[in-house]
């Protein structure tokens, strides 16, 4: 038999990481079909339905043979309603020639990457920061310039950080909010002191609010704190967390013209488009519904629910403390207090990374290292799971780090 092949693979895929969140996700798969109970906190999705009439609007597009190409930003009504619904949020008026439809919001994050880095450049992604990011601005030449937001600072970049991580190489600043994996919330008066510190700065301004259907507090937007940065700002959000449309893979990126369009002309030679299907069910997300939103609120009501239970059983380890997290559906407590110590079985554990290697050989519950998102010594959990889930979850923490 000959010898295997060896193939020549880019030299940019050398730096890529593989996703941690899809490699856990991975595991438990195989775990679970081999037979064992596996918990998982690992996923970034809600646990909830499609809302009804979200999904009987993809249906109605199948009967009505809405299954060819549409134009590289989506049809124009989806553009319409999108354009609409950010121009509300944000309290700046985009025309449909200002937004554009993508498979997913992670694509809109790609594209934008592509479209504004060159080789050299640079993209300040504050940590802990969810995975992707820094993948996607290696992928696209960028060096990404990661200052860490403490737990002291609520995660949440302070103005100084940025200052010293502003240069002339600065193309990009991502902020995202609610956050994953912390779930922090920037309050108005925090965004602008960002905005005041990138006043002089070329910088574009990435602003993913992904989560912000999901907030705990009242919620402050970039650009209704600082709409002098319209210019300078794209809004990446999408369909996949507030209506539990993850599968559907609906995003879209909104921001100046000569961005969108350019980013268009690079979606025409990838995805082309968001999957037609996809993109009615959307419509009827984004058209005002007084049922859709009833169900949005209800999905936040029980993330709320969840986040208080899996804080109070969190509180029962002496060893561990979190962050109450204002948004998103994740707690990210510091678990550095479990590290370098005997766990039940004996097992030491030196970074979270291996405790999280732990928890799912010994506990049977899966969960995300710190390491991935650039904070090690923590521990992503979601609750995006029902309250018994939770329960039976912390239940086996709490048992398996007992010395």
């Amino acid at each position: 038999m000959s010898a295997p092949r060896t193939y020549r693979l880019a030299k940019r895929l050398a730096q890529l990481e593989p996703s941690a969140t899809a490699a856990m996700t991975g595991r438990v798969a195989q775990m679970r079909a081999a037979g064992i109970n596996v918990i998982s906190f690992s996923v970034g999705e809600p646990d909830f339905d499609t809302p009804a009439p979200i999904k009987a609007a993809g249906i109605a597009a199948i009967n009505q043979n809405y299954t060819h190409y549409t134009p590289a930003g989506g049809i124009a009504e989806l553009r319409k309603a999108v354009a609409q619904r950010a121009s509300s949020d944000s309290g700046v008026t985009y025309g449909i020639n200002q937004v554009t439809t993508t498979a997913g919001a992670k694509e809109a994050l790609y594209l934008a990457f592509q479209a504004l880095c060159d080789d050299g450049d640079e993209a300040i992604i504050p940590a802990p920061y969810w995975v992707s990011y820094i993948e996607q601005a290696k992928l696209a030449g960028a060096t990404p310039i990661t200052p860490m937001a403490s737990d002291a600072s609520g995660f949440k970049l302070t103005p100084e950080q940025l200052a010293a991580s502003l240069s002339p190489r600065t193309r990009i600043v991502v902020l995202n909010s609610p956050s994953n994996p912390t779930g922090a919330v920037y309050t108005a008066a925090e965004l602008r002191a960002l905005a005041d510190v990138l006043r002089d700065s070329e910088a574009i301004v990435i602003s993913d609010e992904i989560y912000d259907a999901i907030s705990y507090v009242e919620y402050a937007r970039w650009l209704k704190v600082a709409p002098e940065m319209a210019d300078r700002t794209l809004i990446v959000n999408g369909a996949a967390k507030a209506y539990a449309m993850t599968g559907w893979r609906v995003g879209y990126v909104a921001g100046p013209q000569p961005i969108i369009t350019a980013i268009k002309d690079i979606q025409s030679h990838t995805s082309t488009h968001t999957a037609s299907i996809s993109q009615y069910a959307a419509l009827a997300a984004y058209t005002p519904s007084d049922e859709i939103e009833a169900t949005v609120a209800e999905m936040s009501t029980q993330f709320h629910k969840r986040r208080d239970l899996i804080l109070g059983l969190l509180a029962e380890i002496p060893e561990i403390t979190c962050n109450v997290p204002d948004g998103a559906f994740y707690v990210f407590p510091n678990v550095t207090g479990l590290l370098n110590r005997p766990l039940r079985d004996g097992r030491v554990c030196t970074t979270s990374d291996d405790l999280t290697n732990y928890l799912l050989d010994a506990a049977h519950i899966a969960a995300v290292s710190g390491e991935s998102f650039g904070a090690p010594g923590y521990i992503r959990f979601s609750y995006a799971t029902s309250e018994e889930q939770i329960v039976e979850g912390m239940r086996r923490f709490i048992a398996a780090v007992k010395g």
